[in-house]
Parts: C-alpha cells; structure tokens; sequence
C-alpha cells in the first residue's frame, strides 16, 4: 500500500482523523484507480471530490472540446480552455486542485478498444 507523505497527511487530515477510515482508508484511496467518462456536468463535479479526497489516479475519458454553453455546469472549464479538449482543461484544473495524484486524460470515445485497454 501507498505511503502518504507529509504534505498529504496535513491535506487529508480531516479524513484520516475519522474513526474508521484512519491513515489505512487514506492510503487505500491513494491506492485507488476510477476511471471517469464524460466530463459535462456529473464528470466534472465528480472529478472534483475524487482528486480532492486523494483518489492517487484518474483517467479521464471525453472525445468533446469545450464550448461556451458549458460553463454554466461544467466548472472545471473555463473562458480560457474554450475550444480544447475537455480532457486536457479537466486535466490541468484536477492538478491545480491536487498535484498528488496522476491523471491521465484520454481523448477519445469509449469503445469496446478503449474497454479493454482501459
């Protein structure tokens, strides 16, 4: 199992300070692999509290570029990342909201190719 270092005890303190999920329940989510597909509304909000929980690695999965009329409901995105890869801003907002874990973005759709190497 997966040590936490130093910077992620004092980030995950008040998880690990729960009775029941412990320094162990911490680790196991650092552990943890969840593969996320679509990136709209649900994915990025998901997305959110996985990284910030501490899930150690996310892959991503959205064929779709950002456009404005999903910024309302899409808040990973922004004016800024209009017209790339849902993918790559989804990307690079998790890792600004934790640089401890390792996402891995796919920018394809979701076949039976991508179910198997996934």
């Amino acid at each position: 199992m997966a040590e936490l270092s130093d910077q992620e005890m004092l980030r995950y303190n008040r998880q690990i300070i729960l009775r029941g999920f412990d320094f162990e329940g911490q680790e196991a989510l650092k552990d943890a692999r969840v593969l996320v597909v679509g990136l709209g509304g649900l994915g990025c909000a998901a997305t959110q509290y996985l990284a910030g929980a501490g899930v150690g690695q996310l892959t991503l999965l959205d064929f779709d570029t950002v456009s404005v009329s999903n910024l309302q409901r899409q808040t990973l995105h922004s004016d800024a990342t209009v017209g790339q890869p849902k993918v790559e801003s989804a990307r690079d907002a998790l890792a600004r909201i934790n640089p401890h874990i390792t996402i891995t973005p796919v920018n394809a759709r979701l076949d039976d190719d991508a179910m198997t190497s996934l």
